[in-house]
């Protein structure tokens, strides 16, 4: 992991022109609050945000796991997540943000979180997304597109999604993106 994190920086330091840094987290600080809420609030409609009290209840879930991409020291995007509780071998990815688009910020931490899953065990990856944003864009399509599959669907306009980890889908996507 720690090899792709810095192949991954060095990446991004080129594609943003800056100085990027990589970081995990396993468990929620004021700090690290601070950062994804500067980025949640900016990005996702009030509807979406989290409050500290749900960010505090989603990272007291068992195996939460937060990225953070720092440009020049200022963080610029996200990505959560824990262990699914309904089913063993599950993560829930809760949450991501960029604040920077079409620079394959998402892309990698994508990336970086399904290499996080495969080397801790996990076999399956699901998060809830809409049909499409707030910007038109069609998520679900893009998702299906990278080999997720629609669990689910609701009234609202969500969409479940899941991916079945193996080690092909891991070496293709760090072998199509992280070089």
């Amino acid at each position: 992991m720690k090899e792709a994190i810095k192949i991954a920086e060095e990446i991004l330091d080129r594609t943003l022109n800056g100085n990027v840094k990589i970081k995990e987290y396993c468990t929620l600080n004021p700090e690290l609050f601070e950062e994804i809420k500067s980025i949640d609030y900016a990005k996702f409609r009030k509807e979406l945000q989290y409050s500290l009290t749900d960010l505090q209840n989603r990272a007291s879930n068992s195996g939460f796991y937060c990225i953070i991409i720092y440009l020049d020291d200022g963080p610029i995007a996200f990505d959560y997540g824990y262990n699914d509780s309904s089913e063993k071998n599950v993560f829930f990815s809760d949450s991501a943000a960029t604040m920077i688009e079409r620079k394959g910020i998402g892309r990698i931490l994508s990336i970086l979180e399904l290499l996080y899953l495969y080397e801790n065990g996990y076999k399956f990856v699901r998060f809830t997304t809409e049909e499409l944003d707030e910007m038109g864009r069609p998520l679900r399509e893009i998702w299906e597109k990278q080999g997720y599959r629609v669990e689910k669907r609701y009234p609202d306009g969500g969409v479940d999604m899941m991916l079945e980890i193996n080690p092909s889908i891991v070496a293709e996507r760090i072998k199509n993106n992280l070089r």
